[in-house]
């Protein structure tokens, strides 16, 4: 007689689950929606970059031992030929792409490291985000709650105008 465990699709997710977030952030992100990309190389560095809604986070790291560039005054980016703000979280550089139209887009990073500056050129495919008006379009249910009950309450601030004044 075999003994056989059994575990039911609920308790196999959690436990994916589980073991995503035990692992390190960009590890666990590459199994996700969208996945990190090799957007450029050069001899000595190479540039991944992972696009989400409202940010794009990048990833430089050494070709020979694959140990990342680190330090915030080290990167400056440009997308589509315009500098943009650059924040360093440990290993990752994180720009913001809110107010950007989804679609492909030419990025150039120059990154200072070993006493030179290198430029790395690629593009990047940054994900649609929706309009206000497509925002509101779905959740247009709510939008015509909060309007029909704008229409209520000025409705019986006026009634109640007219009936003090009689």
């Amino acid at each position: 007689m075999t003994a056989r465990a059994c575990l039911s699709p609920g308790a196999l997710a959690w436990l994916l689950l589980g073991a995503c977030a035990a692992l390190p952030g960009r590890a666990c992100a590459a199994g996700a929606a969208s996945r990190a990309v090799q957007v450029a190389s050069s001899a000595q560095l190479v540039l991944d970059a992972e696009a989400h809604p409202g940010k794009l986070v990048l990833w430089i790291t050494r070709t020979r031992n694959h140990t990342p560039v680190t330090g915030a005054g080290n990167v400056t980016v440009t997308l589509n030929g315009r500098a943009v703000k650059v924040a360093a979280q440990k290993s990752d550089y994180v720009i913001s792409t809110d107010g950007m139209h989804g679609g492909k887009h030419s990025i150039a990073v120059i990154v200072a490291h070993n006493g030179i500056r290198e430029l790395l050129t690629g593009a990047v495919t940054l994900p649609n985000t929706p309009s206000l008006l497509e925002r509101l379009q779905k959740h247009s249910t709510w939008a015509w709650w909060v309007l029909n009950i704008g229409v209520l309450l000025l409705a019986v601030r006026l009634i109640s105008r007219g009936k003090k004044q009689t």
